[in-house]
């Protein structure tokens, strides 16, 4: 059961950033395919843990809640990808500091966001599975 999760979960992340990073071009606030990839698929495999399963199975899990949470990470992230200037222009030092540090937020973020989703699927192996 773990490796049918975790494989689905990396064929679905695979999926979906071939979709939006390579197709759409839309990768997320840091603009790089790896973290974006890494980010859809610890949370496809943490959702797909998580969520009583539904739809149909295969191979002995139920891959609706897997697809769904992919696909749901995937088009929030692709939100979030900073428009593009066409034209130059001289930044103050103002706004260099601006984006200084709202790079540093979202590497938190990135990180917070990272260590939890680990945190989520040792959880989800650790503790019991209730049957209701």
């Amino acid at each position: 059961m773990f490796l049918a999760e975790m494989l689905f979960a990396l064929f679905m992340a695979m999926l979906f950033t071939l979709i939006f990073a390579i197709g759409l071009r839309r990768m997320g606030p840091w603009a790089n395919v790896w973290i974006f990839f890494l980010i859809i698929f610890l949370a496809a495999w943490a959702g797909g843990m998580w969520i009583s399963p539904a739809g149909p199975v295969f191979i002995g899990i139920a891959w609706l809640p897997i697809l769904f949470f992919s696909f749901l990470l995937a088009v929030l992230l692709a939100s979030f990808t900073p428009p593009q200037r066409p034209e130059p222009r001289v930044e103050t030092i103002s706004e260099v500091k601006d984006k200084e540090a709202a790079v540093r937020a979202f590497d938190a973020f990135f990180w917070i966001l990272l260590i939890g989703l680990v945190v989520i699927i040792l959880l989800g192996y650790v503790v019991p599975r209730i049957a209701v």
